[in-house]
């Protein structure tokens, strides 16, 4: 009996083995198969579906590690991003796909992927020389290999290049090895380009002969192709261009040689053939208003032509009939000419003075835009490259204070942690009057304790209430059920510029914060918030302006710090609310501010969490938490602050090691930073969430929490905690989201 159940589990786990093995074998086949189906709707110009499909077999690869996968992926996101003219976007996946071509060592996809950069690069005059240097690693690359056909790609594009930039011994460089490398078995659209441009490098050196000798090959071999039932749309398309190019060296060549009834029949053909290439290719964009000039340019000069040989005629007539009204006719035509012309210097001068001016004015529209987009750009920036270095100087201040051996250097480590919190409340106001201005400031609802945050907030500003002595009154109608439903962050901002300034103007005095109910209807309060204070008061003169950006209350005794942010930061949240504030003064009686609000009436925080069955308290605090930021500093500050609680912690350094970690080790919680090198918090945890879904991820980032939030829930994250934090709410969030895994 023993014997035959050790049978059955050998032949168990065979059965197992087999079918592990075999659905491993089906996603690999998975990933080609989507990689296949994405390049062929590419071809098909079925842009999205194909992005689509990618995306799907991206998912696949990373969870298999697969890196060769992963570099053919990306190749094809980054040409469809390419081809919907998003070159910023086709340089991220591009560079990513090389990355991977890199560590998969495959040489060839290496090879194209540069010729792919250069051909991004080259678009735009900034990284034109950048795109060369990509050409020519990706020629020296085709050579390790000895592939000719990837050598020919990229020296045909330096010559075409070259071309461009009228570099006519520059492009021959590249384009005389291209000729040896060429051989009958090359295909036609090589032989079609490289004939093309020595066509115009020979018309470039005035060898008419040579130019015409190879423009007519080239034209040759694309008019061959284009009748080719076997092409698709895009290489007809491809060949068409290459057609246009060439009747446009012809064109050239006869204009060189002053024969410009064949320049502009060649012209013409050239505008044929780019209206059929954009029509094959169905182009949103038309280059038809720039070859239709040039067209009318050449017709109009062989008219004039014509015109000029019968004015000639009919003026020899005209002397044979009559020399005295011949000369008679001669100075009225000179009277006219002179006439004329100097209308039409006129009307150029205006005409050109008028382009000039709107240029300006475009420019002048742009540039404003440029710096507004900057703005907004630089503020973003400042704000989260200020925000990291500040943790770590708020942190590390609050663990030394903690430390009973250094008693001595408390008051120091006070100032400096003030410091450190009033430089951090400058860059909030500078942020925060900013997203306002540009609508970036969206109202929502959550439940809250109006006394509870009241008192915090009364709390959090002890250290201004303590150093101009003065007394705080909170007065709450007893009318008002507590816990309220609405946008408790932008009350707290409210308020706390509000009782600030109140605490700042005021010494020795006192500074009274009442919460008054209004109206009372089933659902909702009408409340009046009031701030008075019997401090320094208000000039009248000075109560419009004080809710300026940027204004402050002065007095012949005093200067008071700060921005001069917080009324206007005040009064544009009230806005927001669809309210007013309103204020009443007087000098040395003191101010008051007043202003109505309305919410939603809510239940307390404690009957939810017993419908919803969270329980904050769990039993142990031993909880094995993963770190994951590249900055040192904040390494040490939130290790440090997780050990005083008794949480065990490891660290990582960017999203790679993290997922290699959570591979190995079991952790009961992560802290993922956003901004990190090789792989960020977001890229992280969407792998992370492929293998294990259940790990809470809380996002720990200096970025505002409006540009992250939903970002961070989309990806997989649980909750974000911004940086700096205040440590009793970051342990209720670490507890919160333990405590959801712990009841599953």
């Amino acid at each position: 009996m023993k014997n035959f159940i050790q049978h059955i589990i050998v032949i168990f786990l065979i059965s197992f083995t087999l079918t592990v093995q075999s659905q491993s074998s089906i996603t690999s086949d998975s990933i080609q198969s989507y990689i296949e189906k994405a390049e062929k709707l590419q071809e098909e110009y079925k842009y999205e579906q194909s992005l689509e499909i990618a995306q799907a077999a991206l998912h696949y690869a990373q969870y298999n590690n697969d890196d060769k996968s992963l570099g053919y992926i990306n190749n094809i996101i980054a040409k469809n991003y390419e081809t919907s003219e998003d070159d910023n976007e086709a340089r991220r996946y591009y560079r990513r796909a090389l990355t991977y071509a890199r560590s998969s060592k495959s040489e060839a996809l290496e090879t194209d992927l540069y010729n792919n950069l250069a051909r991004v690069f080259t678009k735009h005059n900034l990284t034109r020389k950048q795109g060369v240097d990509y050409y020519k690693k990706s020629y020296e690359f085709a050579v390790r290999l000895k592939d000719t056909i990837r050598m020919i790609r990229p020296l045909l594009n330096l010559g075409e290049y070259y071309i461009s930039r009228n570099d006519f011994d520059s492009s021959y460089e590249y384009l005389a090895p291209a000729r040896k490398l060429i051989h009958q078995k090359s295909s036609n659209l090589d032989k079609t380009k490289l004939n093309s441009l020595l066509g115009k490098y020979f018309l470039s050196v005035r060898e008419f002969i040579k130019s015409e000798e190879y423009t007519d090959k080239a034209i040759s071999y694309a008019i061959g192709e284009t009748k080719n039932k076997k092409n698709n749309d895009e290489l007809i398309s491809r060949y068409y261009e290459e057609l246009a190019s060439a009747y446009e060296t012809k064109s050239g060549l006869y204009v060189k040689q002053d024969d410009y009834r064949k320049a502009y029949d060649y012209q013409k053909k050239q505008f044929q053939n780019i209206l059929q290439a954009n029509s094959h290719k169905k182009l949103k964009e038309l280059r038809r208003a720039n070859i239709k000039y040039e067209v009318d340019v050449f017709e109009k000069r062989a008219k004039k032509a014509e015109s000029e040989k019968k004015e000639s005629d009919s003026e020899v007539v005209k002397w044979r009939i009559s020399i005295i009204l011949g000369i008679i006719l001669i100075l009225i035509s000179l009277a006219f000419l002179i006439s004329a012309y100097k209308n039409n210097i006129q009307k150029k001068r205006l005409n050109n003075d008028l382009i000039d001016k709107n240029k300006e004015l475009i420019s002048a529209k742009e540039t404003a835009e440029q710096v507004s987009t900057l703005k907004s750009q630089f503020i973003s920036t400042v704000s989260h490259e200020l925000r990291t270095p500040l943790y770590g100087v708020i942190g590390l201040t609050s663990l030394l204070m903690e430390d009973p051996d250094k008693k001595k250097t408390n008051e120091y480590l006070e100032s400096l942690k003030f410091s450190g919190d009033y430089l951090l409340a400058l860059i909030n106001d500078v942020l925060q009057l900013s997203k306002i201005e540009t609508n970036e400031v969206k109202l929502e609802k959550v439940s809250f304790d109006i006394r509870t945050l009241i008192e915090g907030i009364v709390n959090s500003l002890h250290t201004k209430q303590k150093s101009n002595n003065n007394t705080v009154h909170i007065d709450i109608d007893k009318k008002i059920n507590t816990t309220l439903l609405g946008d408790s962050v932008r009350l707290s901002q409210i308020l706390i510029n509000l009782i600030g300034n109140a605490l700042k103007f005021t010494k020795d005095g006192n500074i009274w914060v009442s919460v008054k109910c209004i109206d009372s209807k089933d659902d909702n309060y009408g409340l009046r918030f009031i701030v008075r204070d019997d401090g320094i008061g208000i000039p009248k003169n000075k109560q419009q302006t004080i809710f300026d950006n940027f204004a402050q209350v002065k007095n012949e005794n005093q200067e008071y710090e700060g921005t001069g942010l917080g009324l206007a930061i005040v009064k544009k949240l009230i806005h927001l609310h669809d309210s007013e504030i309103h204020i009443k003064s007087k000098e040395n009686k003191g101010s008051e501010f007043y202003f109505d609000l309305y919410y939603e009436k809510a239940v307390k925080e404690q009957e939810i969490l017993l419908k919803t069955g969270e329980n904050l308290s769990i039993g142990t605090s031993n909880f094995y938490v993963l770190i994951v930021d590249d900055n040192k500093i904040n390494q040490i500050v939130t290790q440090n602050i997780l050990k005083k609680k008794g949480y065990t912690c490891n660290i990582a350094n960017n999203g790679m090691d993290a997922i290699k970690m959570l591979k190995n080790e079991k952790f009961d919680l992560v802290l993922m930073d956003i901004n990190m090198p090789e792989m960020n918090g977001l890229e992280a945890t969407k792998v992370v969430r492929t293998f294990n879904p259940n790990i809470p991820i809380i996002a720990l980032t200096a970025v505002e929490e409006g540009e992250i939030r939903n970002q961070a829930l989309s990806v997989g994250m649980n909750d974000v905690i911004i940086k700096p934090y205040d440590t009793q709410q970051f342990f209720q969030t670490i507890m919160r989201n333990i405590s959801k895994v712990k009841m599953i």
